[in-house]
């Protein structure tokens, strides 16, 4: 590879991998796909909310660049909880068939717990609609970076908190959006309103640590640790082709494992254990033990080397998320038990 200009999508694909890898790989990607189209199936099956309107009196803030869904406590209160949710082609909300909604977010399971005392507001992605999917638009491809929603969610977050008073700001953040959680916090104009903050299922590594954890983890199904070591062995050919090259074609139209490398060259090297070291304000981790999309040790090396931060850590006995009914009502009542006790 020479030329300074060549074809990403090629090696994004298969790399220099003999011909039994590539067979090995487009497997991969045909168990990766289903496993996308299980865990919508499953969340259909939950019913840890309600399926026809998940999200009551929900008021639409649009700003100049992004927007953002606001639900006012049910009562008069002056505490608000923000979400970052996690990674997907849909809507930060979940998404919608025919009046339906199979699939919510962690938002529409903690409004259900907390709405009553709290006001919520969720940022938006990017120009993304409630219940609308964007797999397939162009733009949405070109523009779904670590650095533009981290503009569209401090957009929406300034010009909400500048203009509304809050005794206590609470954010919760799951998968992407936690990774984004401290770099977040440093953009937020009104940072002293921040009270406390919670990250579910990520921790303090970069994704790249994560993965390359994972590619040799016992738990790990093969089928995930191919992905993990191919996912780092491309990152680490194009670090190192950048360091030496004027020019790159990473076009949106490329599928890399369901995103594609636009999104993950934007993630794989944030790091947030570098921006917890200068946060001071209570904190909750939440992680699976058995997590093989994360690695709980990502969150234990925070408890290991940041002990005499104001953090608490909660490790539930399922992988990256809850599991069934039980679970997930489990899951976020402890959250909301540990908010409500820490809210001033």
């Amino acid at each position: 590879m020479d030329s300074k200009y060549f074809d990403l999508a090629s090696y994004l694909a298969y790399g220099n991998m003999k011909p039994s890898m590539v067979k090995c790989m487009i497997k991969l990607k045909f168990i990766f796909s289903l496993f996308v189209i299980f865990v919508i199936f499953i969340s259909c099956q939950t019913y840890t909310f309600d399926r026809k309107n998940p999200y009551p009196n929900m008021e639409i803030l649009r700003f100049p660049n992004s927007q953002a869904y606001l639900f006012n406590s049910k009562v008069s209160s002056n505490k608000l909880i923000i979400v970052l949710e996690g990674s997907g082609w849909s809507s930060v909300l979940g998404v919608k068939q025919k009046n339906i909604w199979p699939e919510v977010r962690y938002g529409a399971q903690f409004i259900q717990e907390l709405n009553n005392d709290y006001t919520f507001l969720i940022p938006e992605k990017l120009k993304r609609q409630p219940g609308m999917v964007y797999f397939e638009d162009i733009e949405d491809r070109a523009n779904y970076t670590a650095e533009n929603l981290l503009a569209c969610y401090s957009e929406s977050i300034n010009s909400y908190l500048n203009d509304n008073n809050f005794s206590s700001v609470i954010l919760i953040a799951g998968s992407e959006g936690a990774i984004l959680l401290p770099l977040l916090y440093e953009k937020i104009d009104k940072k002293d309103d921040i009270t406390m903050m919670v990250s579910l299922q990520f921790g303090g590594f970069s994704m790249y640590e994560a993965y390359k954890i994972l590619s040799e983890s016992l738990i790990a199904p093969q089928d995930y640790k191919n992905m993990y070591k191919h996912i780092v062995e491309v990152y680490e050919f194009m670090e190192d082709y950048k360091t030496k090259n004027d020019e790159i074609n990473i076009t949106p139209e490329e599928d890399f494992y369901g995103f594609n490398y636009r999104w993950f060259d934007s993630f794989l090297g944030i790091r947030p254990f570098d921006y917890y070291k200068n946060i001071t304000i209570p904190m909750l981790f939440v992680h699976g033990e058995a997590d093989y999309n994360i690695p709980v040790k990502s969150t234990i090396y925070i408890q290991e080397n940041l002990p005499d931060k104001p953090f608490d850590y909660k490790y539930f006995e399922w992988d990256h998320q809850p599991r069934n009914y039980s679970e997930m009502i489990r899951f976020r009542k402890e959250v909301a038990e540990w908010i409500i006790m820490k809210t001033p």
